[in-house]
Order: structure tokens, then sequence, then C-alpha cells
């Protein structure tokens, strides 16, 4: 004997289906079309007049406080203060990482201002501070 309730249960749930995407499509349809906005990256220059103004290369070092730069320092490259330097009004600290290998020269103002003069990698466990200062094999 044939039994329709699972052909009425399949089409109930077809009727439904489709119920519900057409009501997605019309609300779709009814919600109001955005604008796209373009905003030029370099008023108006083409890319190769945008380029030729750039600097050949960056001549401004990084400056900040001491407590911020030192903080970046030794947050994300693991430095200490490995030597330290001080002429009159102003200093010049060596920052170095064994774990990471990077090293770093701050001059640092007696107001607090730091600035990165230098910087590489290639610092190892056991190295002097001279080795960075006369520009010894590190990069």
């Amino acid at each position: 004997m044939f039994n329709p309730l699972p052909l009425l249960a399949l089409g109930a749930v077809a009727v439904g289906y489709f119920g519900a995407v057409e009501r997605t499509d019309r609300a779709f349809d009814a919600m109001p079309q955005s604008q796209v906005a373009a905003y030029p990256a370099s008023q108006g220059l083409s890319v190769e007049e945008f380029v030729g103004q750039l600097p050949q290369t960056v001549q401004d070092p990084l400056c900040d406080t001491k407590d911020v730069i030192t903080a970046s320092l030794s947050g994300d490259f693991a430095e200490t203060m490995e030597a330290s330097w001080t002429q009159r009004d102003s200093g010049i600290e060596l920052w170095a990482s064994d774990l990471m290998g990077t090293w770093t020269l701050l001059h640092v103002n007696e107001d607090g201002l730091a600035c990165i003069v230098q910087s590489g990698f290639g610092w190892q466990e056991g190295m002097t501070p001279e080795a960075v200062v006369q520009g010894g094999p590190l990069s």
C-alpha cells in the first residue's frame, strides 16, 4: 500500500524553503543600495610622480621619551641595556638581546628624549659594546 505522508512532508518542506528564499530575496531587494566611495591615495599624482617625491632614505631618527623607547626595546626585542656613555648633557646607551640577536644605540638627552640612532642584528652573548660602537662585524 502506498503511503503519501512522506511525499506530503517533503512537499511541505519544499514549499516552506522556497517561501523563505522568496521572502529573503524581497527583503534584500527592498534594502537601499549603498554608494561605493573611493578616495585617491595620492591627491592626483601618478604612481611615478608619487614615488619620485619620496625621500631617498629616511634620515630622521625615531624619537620618543626614554621610557617609551626602552619599553619597546625590552618588550618587542627582549633587549636590555649593555652599556652607556655620558657626554655633557646627553648620553649614548647600547641595548642588545642575546635571545633575538638585535642591538640598538640610543642617544638620550637629559630632558628624557631618546632617539634611536643605529640598530642592527648579529649581537651574540659575550660580545663587547665596543664591537658595535667601533663598527665591528655586526650588521
